[in-house]
């Protein structure tokens, strides 16, 4: 688990250098508030919930992975956050955990 972490605090800071803002967020947490089945329950549901959400693209085109279809969950959060419509949670002194709102 230190190798990943560190693996992307080394991402964030390459994506911060480039004048990206980056935000963290949580796959599991993002389904949870959004009422769709985590990828443990099965993928195919996963998948048809995000489509359900508004997805488009591969993910309507081929069974996408677990970490692909968390990485969409993920992009939803971010794509709410650039709206102004997120729930930012954790120490402030620290990155935030952006969250959609429902």
């Amino acid at each position: 688990m230190r190798t990943l972490t560190q693996r992307g605090m080394d991402l964030r800071k390459k994506l911060e250098n480039r004048h990206l803002k980056v935000v963290e967020t949580y796959p599991g947490a993002s389904q949870d508030i959004l009422g769709i089945r985590r990828k443990q329950h099965g993928l195919k549901q996963l998948q048809e919930s995000l489509i359900g959400l508004g997805c488009s693209g591969d993910i309507s085109k081929r069974q996408l992975s677990g970490d692909e279809l968390d990485a969409v969950s993920c992009a939803l959060a971010a794509k709410d956050y650039s709206e102004g419509n997120y729930l930012a949670i954790g120490n402030p002194s620290e990155i935030l955990m952006i969250l959609p709102e429902k």
